[in-house]
């Protein structure tokens, strides 16, 4: 069973996820498209060779809106990987919001902590 990692933002309504795993096919089981839509990766979306992406989703056990970060395998947890995913659903959850991305503090405060708990996910420390 694949394990998903989910980090409350606490004072946004949006969540965190990341998932690791050999193939994004598992994405399907927990989570809808942003639209609500049902995801399905094609062989001709690229998706099967990638090793790190980042998507708008909705969670499908509480219906909660989310970015998810997927990562094939711990090695590709880069801390420039991480740092990349992670701009992507700060921007995400920032939309998600209709918050103003030009005020730079509450963005990057967001960033720390996406890319602080991947390194935790990294390390065994969550």
């Amino acid at each position: 069973m694949t394990k998903v990692y989910r980090f409350d933002t606490v004072i946004y309504p949006f969540n965190i996820y990341v998932i690791i795993n050999k193939t994004p096919d598992v994405i399907c089981d927990y989570f809808k498209e942003y639209s609500g839509d049902n995801i399905v990766f094609s062989n001709n979306d690229g998706s099967n060779r990638m090793d790190t992406f980042t998507m708008k989703i909705i969670s499908k056990e509480d219906s909660e809106y989310g970015a998810l970060l997927f990562f094939r395998d711990k090695k590709s947890m880069t801390p420039g990987l991480i740092s990349h995913e992670a701009s992507h659903a700060t921007k995400f959850l920032f939309e998600h919001i209709g918050a103003d991305m030009s005020e730079h503090e509450p963005f990057e405060y967001v960033l720390e902590f996406i890319v602080n708990n991947c390194y935790k996910i990294k390390t065994n420390r969550f």
